[in-house]
């Protein structure tokens, strides 16, 4: 979801402004994807490296996030919407954390759209915890290489009990023609569509036109 930063800046608002209205659309993504059937989202919103940016701007992010998740669940409750955070989460607040593991427990129940939000993400980062943890595993005699196989593997992923990405939709403008860390191991077949648009500015109508680019390329999965 890239662009809330240009957004603000091209408007003359300052960079919060650009993530209050960027969490806005993202609700409303959520909302237009339980309306549409489709049974999962994950959403790249804070990744490893988003980190270096200023104290200042990291408060008001995870003050956004708090409020989301907040004052946004009972939209989630009603679209039935189910909450789960991917991720490294250590370095978040206690209070983070609550905030996190509250809306998680409350939406735990619903079935129409499962929402994976990517917090202090990194794809590079799942990828080595899930080999710690496959070693871990190993070294205490509870797997045995020979049974090591992509399917096993997957399962210590963040992304465990989700399938793979089948769709990416990336804001942000045709000059970020990247992934830039995002579920590196989860994408490898699934189809890429870069908007012109910045994510405050992503619509419905938008969507649409994304959804109808997927629709329209044969998925061969290299065969």
């Amino acid at each position: 979801m890239d662009g809330n930063r240009r957004w603000a800046e091209k408007n003359g608002l300052s960079p919060r402004q650009g993530h209050d209205k960027g969490a806005d659309v993202f609700i409303n993504a959520c909302e237009w994807c339980a309306d549409d059937k489709i049974k999962y989202l994950t959403a790249y919103a804070f990744s490893t490296e988003n980190w270096k940016r200023s104290q200042i701007e990291l408060t008001h992010i995870f003050g956004l996030l708090e409020k989301f998740f907040t004052e946004k669940i009972s939209r989630c409750l009603e679209k039935g919407i189910r909450i789960r955070v991917i991720g490294e989460r250590t370095r978040f607040d206690k209070k983070t954390l609550s905030v996190i593991e509250d809306a998680e427990a409350r939406t735990a129940r619903c079935g129409n759209l499962r929402v994976q939000i990517a917090l202090g993400y990194g794809g590079r980062d799942e990828i080595t915890r899930a080999a710690k943890k496959l070693a871990g595993d190993v070294v205490q005699n509870k797997i045995s290489v020979d049974d090591i196989t992509e399917d096993v593997f997957s399962d210590y992923l963040d992304t465990v009990g989700i399938p793979d990405v089948d769709f990416v939709i990336r804001t942000g403008g045709f000059d970020n023609r990247r992934l830039s860390n995002f579920l590196p191991w989860q994408t490898v077949y699934s189809e890429l569509y870069f908007s012109d648009l910045l994510w405050p500015e992503f619509s419905r109508a938008e969507f649409k036109k994304a959804l109808d680019y997927y629709v329209s390329v044969p998925r061969k999965h290299g065969k």
